[in-house]
């Protein structure tokens, strides 16, 4: 899914629907794909951290990313990680 690299901006969806959209890219170790940050529409949780491993379609020509239906299961709200990090 080479085109992750480039998908800020793209639409976020699941089975359950529309998420949101890209906001950022996060590397992991070695410079790899770790992890997308996604606006939501939710105010309880605005910004969430989805798993790369989570992304089962990346669509460059429409700028969409289709998520597996456990993805919420795996987000991190980007609240709890500010205070990991802190």
């Amino acid at each position: 899914m080479d085109s992750l690299d480039r998908s800020i901006g793209f639409r976020v969806i699941s089975a359950d629907g529309y998420i949101g959209t890209v906001e950022e890219i996060v590397y992991g170790a070695e410079n790899t794909l770790g992890a997308l940050v996604v606006a939501t529409r939710l105010a309880t949780e605005p910004l969430v951290l989805v798993r790369v491993e989570d992304v089962l379609g990346c669509f460059e020509h429409s700028g969409c990313l289709i998520l597996s239906p456990s993805w919420r299961s795996n987000a991190v709200e980007m609240q709890d990680v500010a205070q990991l990090v802190v």
